[in-house]
């Protein structure tokens, strides 16, 4: 059995599916809050509501189990917080893992996670990632970029209905996007490849600017123009927000971090040791994407 944490998000939504065809019993483990909870499960999918604040929550979940994905996050979602998911949240279920006897864990984390790291969701994940790498249990760290989809929902927003695409900041910095499509691909590999025990990874799919992204959604849905959100406005966002919506916040402190340039990374050693995993870049997103929808 194989725990997926977080798997009714964008990334568990695409993974499970992935393991079951592999021949894996899976076990989903969500709130059901943010993304609903399906009322029933498909062959081969165990669902378990359950929240990682709960200790006996954390325990019910990894229980015989052998290994075990966490694909959760708080921080793109508006109702939580990376310090109660990424942080507090994945060592109290590491710890119930370890004390469970599962075998091996791998952690999602992101290009640029570092204790001293300029954002709290960095510090954040560099914690969960020690606690991991301590553990006892064999261990996968998987630092991704940003989620090509999510970040295109953003912009596409308000596409739909006032015909803009959002850029923030200048939109030139470049930015290593992970698809995914490809964050599930090298999740399934890791629970099966022995090369990929005990280490962290950086796996990207694609660096692009935010101005090379607007200009191919604007391209494919054939109207629409730039709204551009100043440097300025964000770093004021980061702080005059943070009462009202630390959501907003979090999001803006991230765009100035963006802006720096600081968020891309050469994937190009990675994905040479795993050739024959393919690489899904922009032009196939936007193949199924919904503009604006």
């Amino acid at each position: 059995m194989i725990l997926v944490v977080g798997g009714t998000g964008r990334l568990g939504r695409a993974l499970v599916p992935l393991l079951v065809d592999a021949g894996h019993q899976v076990r989903v483990m969500a709130r059901g809050a943010s993304q609903p909870f399906p009322g029933t499960a498909g062959g081969g999918v165990e669902l378990l509501r359950g929240d990682l604040a709960s200790e006996a929550d954390c325990r019910q979940a990894v229980a015989g189990c052998t290994a075990a994905v966490f694909a959760a996050s708080g921080f793109g979602v508006k109702d939580s917080d990376p310090r109660t998911v990424d942080r507090d949240g994945a060592i109290r279920l590491i710890r119930a893992a370890a004390d469970a006897g599962v075998e091996h864990m791998v952690m999602m984390s992101m290009h640029g996670a570092a204790h001293d790291g300029p954002i709290d969701f960095l510090r954040c994940k560099a914690m969960a990632e020690e606690a991991l790498r301590t553990s006892g249990m064999a261990w996968t760290v998987i630092r991704m970029g940003a989620l090509l989809e999510q970040r295109l929902e953003l912009m596409t927003a308000p596409l739909g209905t006032k015909g803009k695409v959002l850029v923030f900041g200048s939109g030139s910095a470049p930015v290593t996007y992970t698809s995914v499509r490809d964050a599930a691909a090298i999740i399934v590999r890791a629970l099966s490849d022995p090369a990929l025990r005990n280490r962290v990874i950086e796996w990207g799919s694609q660096t692009l600017t935010a101005n090379e992204l607007a200009e191919a959604v604007l391209k494919r849905a054939g109207h629409g123009s730039v709204q551009r959100i100043p440097a300025a406005a964000e770093r004021v966002l980061s702080v005059a927000a943070r009462p009202f919506s630390p959501f907003l916040a979090r999001v803006a402190k991230a765009g100035i971090w963006e802006e720096s340039g600081a968020i891309a990374f050469e994937s190009a050693p990675a994905r040479a040791e795993f050739p024959d995993i393919p690489v899904t870049g922009l032009r196939q997103v936007l193949e199924t994407a919904n503009l604006g929808g």
